[in-house]
């Protein structure tokens, strides 16, 4: 045998044995599907994983709060009777709010709260953010329960209430009791008459000072800003 005839049964039987180039784009696709396929089951896995939050320790809830120790066993058991994998969403809200004011829509003014609920803006708040809030509602100083109620006005969290932010608080507000049809006027004079007391340098925006003296000094001003607070 010459030596181009070996030269060419070796080039043949490495030809033989080296995988062709569709064989190996068929496994790179192959590869690619299952890749994809085992992304997506994943991802499925996590949208309808259930939500289980573990609750701080007691003690330490006990001493952020101030709450009792009884107290909060009390409230965790009717927490975890609307919310049983330990955190509330939005959803979580509306309900409670429907049947305190089956004759209005309370969507609105639910999801407001829940956004101040939820200080890390997780779309979740855990049974230690909700009481953390409760706390400040119940529990807290006239300068603290003022603050967590400019909070839920200030709703970009800019440390500014635009006229455009609290008529859109005082229709949710409206909205649980009235129908949507009579209400936009009520609303459009309520909201003046809080930005004419509120803000008192007329730049059109109530900062964060303005709000906490104009409250100290006016009872009036905190009653029309905290009507339904006590069922935040």
């Amino acid at each position: 045998m010459s030596d181009s005839e070996d030269a060419g049964s070796d080039g043949s039987q490495q030809r033989l044995h080296r995988p062709s180039l569709s064989r190996k784009m068929r496994r790179s696709i192959r590869k690619v599907k299952k890749s994809i396929q085992k992304m997506t089951v994943d991802d499925g896995e996590e949208e309808t994983k259930p939500i289980h939050v573990v609750p701080e320790r007691l003690a330490a809830l006990s001493i952020r709060t101030g709450f009792s120790r009884n107290e909060i066993c009390k409230i965790y058991r009717a927490f975890k009777q609307h919310c049983p994998g330990g955190a509330a969403t939005p959803n979580d809200l509306r309900p409670a709010y429907a049947k305190l004011f089956p004759l209005g829509d309370s969507t609105k003014y639910a999801q407001v709260v829940f956004n101040t609920f939820d200080t890390n803006k997780d779309g979740l708040v855990s049974f230690g953010d909700f009481l953390t809030g409760l706390s400040l509602i119940v529990k807290g100083t006239a300068e603290e329960k003022l603050s967590w109620i400019f909070g839920l006005y200030d709703m970009n969290g800019d440390g500014h209430i635009t006229r455009h932010e609290m008529l859109f608080i005082v229709s949710a507000i409206y909205e649980m009791v009235r129908t949507s049809q009579t209400i936009q006027r009520a609303v459009n004079r309520h909201v003046d008459r809080l930005f004419e007391k509120m803000d008192l340098n007329k730049d059109g925006v109530i900062s964060r000072e303005e709000f906490m003296t104009s409250c100290m000094n006016d009872q009036s001003i905190c009653t029309q800003l905290t009507v339904f607070d006590d069922l935040w």
